[in-house]
């Protein structure tokens, strides 16, 4: 259940052509009598507009295939004379288009199964999605014509509709909106951070009283976001730390860059930077519209790696690339794990994974974001159910899927073969 047949909404269901039309072609491909249906699958008759469609769709996977194996993308020629999973292009998209006109009836059954109807939005959605694709030329020049782009919009609406019946809050298969929020609480972490660097712009290692200076710089900081009386107070005061830091960052490049210019003779340009404070002395910010402007969210790692000490382990050989990205891998879990094992909520601290970063970090509480104009609006509801239950429902999708059995019109296939298709623009 990838490509079209998803849960977004239809607009960006044709986003595979949206670049792709061409201002001028060939004569478009026309059907007899005899192969207006591709095939038929558990009584559904497959329209050949929508196998040409998943065609069109296994082809351009087939040329990513080949992109991703050759690092340059292939000509048509190319991918014709390919072999792909041991098989001839040709029978690796038509094999490809079959799977995915089953699961294209899949969804047409199912959603008869369930009973399920689309609202006067929905078809109003799909009228409109129809109307836009029709200008579309890589559809017509290939024959797919306006019921073949409107059955295969329209699917992808009894798709979402099927989801929402198994999947959706209170759905049998789904959870109750509580445990969706227990969900999203255990995996979102909020967090608000600033890198400070222990290395110049060349790359090296400060000096030793450039880093002392640094870290002490670091720590009050830390102090001064802790010392404040509320939570609310430590997060707007993290803010006016950070532009301490910006500020202080900005003064010693400009003193960097005086110091080269008096030793190549010229003459420095000096910009004068002032932070406005209040009667207490302390840095006062310009408020913005969004409260949480400054702030990122992080989702909890999931993931395991293989022991690496396992005495059945893989003896591989390794690059410097791959050290990096495990390094960079092993950087990224430490950080994760710190976050939302042992970072408490409200508390300023440092954390350095390594000797060339320190990072000033506070993490909130992601409860009080959790609200309809913010983390939990409808949208962002959808998206967290969709999120949660997604592979469980291709799953789902797909069982029903391999239980069909094609019968093919051998006239379809033949006249339809993909590189008898306008593939240029794909």
């Amino acid at each position: 259940m990838n490509k079209l047949y998803r849960f977004a909404a239809a607009a960006a269901a044709m986003a595979l052509a949206a670049s792709t039309a061409s201002c001028s072609s060939p004569k478009a491909i026309t059907f007899g009598n005899g192969t207006k249906t591709a095939m038929t699958i558990d009584g559904y008759d497959v329209p050949a507009g929508v196998f040409i469609y998943n065609e069109l769709y296994a082809y351009n996977n087939a040329s990513y295939t080949l992109y991703a194996k050759n690092g340059e993308y292939p000509t048509v020629e190319d991918v014709k004379k390919a072999n792909i999973e041991s098989m001839d292009a040709t029978d690796w998209i038509q094999n490809s288009a079959v799977d995915y006109c089953k699961d294209f009836v899949a969804t047409e059954k199912e959603f008869e199964k369930i009973g399920g109807e689309l609202s006067a939005e929905d078809l109003q959605e799909i009228k409109d999605g129809v109307e836009q694709q029709l200008a579309n030329t890589l559809f017509t020049d290939n024959g797919i014509g306006e019921e073949s782009i409107r059955a295969i919009l329209t699917n992808s609406y009894k798709q979402n509709a099927v989801f929402e019946h198994y999947y959706g809050i209170d759905a049998e298969d789904g959870c109750s909106e509580e445990e969706l929020k227990e969900y999203f609480i255990d995996r979102t972490a909020r967090i608000k951070y600033f890198p400070v660097s222990l290395v110049n712009e060349e790359g090296e290692a400060v000096s030793d009283d450039e880093k002392h200076e640094l870290t002490k710089l670091v720590d009050g900081y830390i102090k001064e976001i802790n010392s404040a009386k509320t939570n609310e107070k430590k997060l707007e005061k993290f803010d006016e730390v950070k532009a301490k830091y910006d500020e202080y960052t900005a003064k010693k490049a400009e003193e960097a860059a005086a110091a080269e210019a008096e030793e190549n003779g010229e003459e420095a340009t000096t910009t004068t930077t002032t932070t406005t404070t209040s009667a207490d002395d302390e840095v006062t910010t310009t408020t913005t519209t969004d409260p949480f402007a400054n702030e990122v969210t992080l989702t909890k790692l999931t993931t395991t790696t293989a022991d690496e000490s396992a005495d059945d382990a893989e003896t591989t050989t390794t690059t410097a690339a791959d050290n990096s990205a495990d390094d960079s891998q092993k950087a990224l879990k430490a950080y994760n794990d710190y976050v939302f094992n042992d970072l408490k909520e409200y508390t300023a601290e440092k954390y350095q994974y390594d000797e060339n970063t320190i990072y000033v970090i506070i993490k909130g509480d992601i409860k009080e974001r959790m609200t309809e104009d913010d983390m939990w609006s409808e949208d962002s509801v959808e998206a967290l159910i969709s999120e949660r239950y997604y592979s469980d429902f291709t799953d789902r999708m797909k069982k029903i899927a391999e239980g069909m059995t094609p019968e093919k019109n051998a006239s379809a296939f033949r006249r339809f073969s993909p590189f008898k298709l306008k593939l240029e623009n794909v």
